[in-house]
């Protein structure tokens, strides 16, 4: 499991395509980088690391984009459609027995006349769930809890993070599956090696107990967390944008769930 890496803790809270042959070189998409477009246009971005990687395309209100990624020989892989104004988004697993280091071609396909933000993010945090200290929270800043963020001028947020199958972990508020999204790699099954957003919301296994979301895994292995929020990217000062703790899960106490009250104290069982 050991890898490099850079952990999310407390810290940081605050088409449908007819395939044309051969992909020629897009518009290289920066990891972390937000681009800006109107017309349908071909995007690329390589993998080097054994992360999950994501594009993710935030469309204006009124505007609707597919999103579809090719292969180099210009095989399509995945596309997304999840409706106007809505972010799709396309998840690829790196990790060993995955997909291998390739480039891809993400393409954005316009079916509404507006625009649209496009942001890639080749994966290169981990979110580590703390084994507890004591029962119940002291509140937001408490340290048992890390937190899955995602800065308001951004489109998408993704982080890997290793869970055996069968565990399971809290998420702050009754409807973070909506936002925060657990993708899970089964090796025996290839097709979950690229997600869309439809795939991710249909696969994951959640429950919502306690005003929290109890999120459980399948398979062991590495996930991969991806967070939306459905809204334009926006600079701010001082920057905002939204967050989820994230708490470990206590079979002993299955209805309660420690960050209930958050961000407010949650008492002890």
């Amino acid at each position: 499991m050991n890898r490099s890496l850079t952990f999310v803790t407390g810290a940081a809270l605050l088409l449908i395509l007819a395939d044309a042959g051969t992909a020629s070189a897009g518009t290289v998409l920066p990891s972390g980088s937000v681009l800006t477009g109107s017309a349908s246009q071909q995007y690329s971005y390589t993998t080097s690391h054994p992360y999950w990687s994501v594009t993710a395309i935030q469309p204006t209100t009124s505007s609707k984009y597919f999103l579809a990624l090719d292969d180099k020989n210009g095989n399509q892989l995945q596309a997304s459609d999840y409706g106007t104004g809505l972010t799709n988004f396309i998840a690829v697993d790196s990790n060993s027995g995955t997909e291998p280091y390739q480039t891809y071609f993400p393409f954005v396909n316009a079916i509404t006349a507006g625009s649209y933000w496009i942001q890639a993010q080749y994966g290169s945090n981990e979110v580590s769930i703390p084994t507890p200290t004591h029962q119940g929270t002291t509140g937001a800043g408490d340290t048992d809890i890390s937190f899955m963020s995602l800065n308001s001028n951004n489109v998408v947020s993704i982080a890997d993070i290793y869970l055996t199958a069968g565990e399971s972990f809290w998420a702050t508020t009754p409807i973070a599956a909506s936002e925060l999204f657990l993708l899970e790699a089964n090796p025996a099954y290839s097709s979950t090696f690229i997600q869309n957003r439809a795939d991710a919301t249909i696969k994951q296994k959640t429950q919502v107990i306690d005003n929290c979301t109890l999120y459980t895994a399948s398979v062991t292995g590495w996930h991969a967390l991806v967070l939306i929020d459905d809204t334009p990217p926006v600079t701010t000062n001082p920057q905002q944008g939204i967050a989820f703790g994230v708490h470990q899960y206590d079979a002993t106490y299955p209805n309660y769930c420690p960050m209930a009250d958050f961000p407010a104290a949650t008492p002890g069982p």
